[in-house]
């Protein structure tokens, strides 16, 4: 599994450790950045050209026709990270109909539309491996995050259909689920806990446990993880769900 890898959602936090991450697997010859920010997709390709040839591309997971453009630009991919994604968080209640269609437009539609157009090429070829980003939030309801919550639940189990059906194709696809992570997303829970570090102690009011090894993520932790299940070391693989949170959910 030697060629064309791609980050979808490569701009910051996450989505950027993956990026520099796979640029340094020796089985990624090139490396394509994408994001809804192209600048930033530049400066994370820029920051991984050390270790293999990058690109740069503008994607928008929102619209259809910008997801097919970065597919067709990048069809020869074996490797594909799908980290890309928007958060916001309001209590149930208050939560407008378009917000919520928004969140699941990109976290659920848009992902999983990535994930299926390239899953289907690569089963027409000789296979190839996927992963997408899911959270946490997918198995533990969190206050004030129904729309991430639900989408990230719906990526994880359509996604779970999709490698159950290209399987067979030579296609493994497999989700990651990080716990409370330190990124620009992340920070934008402050209304919930006075710090990021905050989080490893629990909360009562926001009914968050605590988390066992002390401390939140580093995306470098999620990165790792992703480049495994991308990687021939994890052949054997598929449909699985790995759980990045620091035992948070207990093993749950």
């Amino acid at each position: 599994m030697t060629g064309t890898a791609v980050v979808v959602g490569g701009g910051r936090g996450i989505g950027r450790a993956i990026a520099i991450e796979l640029a340094r697997d020796e089985g990624v010859e090139r490396l394509i950045v994408a994001d809804i920010d192209e600048a930033l997709a530049q400066e994370t390709a820029s920051a991984a050209s050390a270790d293999a040839e990058t690109v740069a591309l503008p994607v928008d997971l929102a619209d259809a026709a910008s997801v097919q453009a970065l597919f067709d630009a990048s069809r020869d991919a074996t490797r594909v990270a799908i980290p890309g994604g928007v958060f916001s968080a309001a209590p149930s209640l208050e939560l407008e109909r378009d917000e919520m269609e928004r969140i699941l437009r990109v976290n659920l539609v848009g992902c999983f539309h990535a994930a299926r157009l390239y899953a289907g090429e690569m089963a027409a070829g000789d296979g190839g491996a996927i992963v997408g980003i899911a959270s946490i939030a997918a198995r533990m309801p969190r206050m004030r995050q129904a729309a991430y919550s639900a989408s990230k639940a719906g990526l994880r189990q359509a996604l779970r259909v999709l490698a159950m059906e290209v399987a067979g194709d030579g296609v493994r696809i497999n989700t990651v689920s990080p716990g409370p992570t330190d990124t620009p997303m992340m920070r934008e829970l402050q209304s919930d806990h006075s710090s990021v570090d905050d989080l490893a102690a629990g909360s009562a009011v926001a009914l968050r446990p605590r988390i066992p090894t002390g401390r939140v993520g580093r995306v470098e932790d999620i990165a790792v993880a992703t480049r495994f299940l991308l990687s021939p070391g994890a052949a054997h693989i598929v449909m699985q769900d790995l759980v990045v949170d620091g035992g948070e959910l207990l093993g749950m």
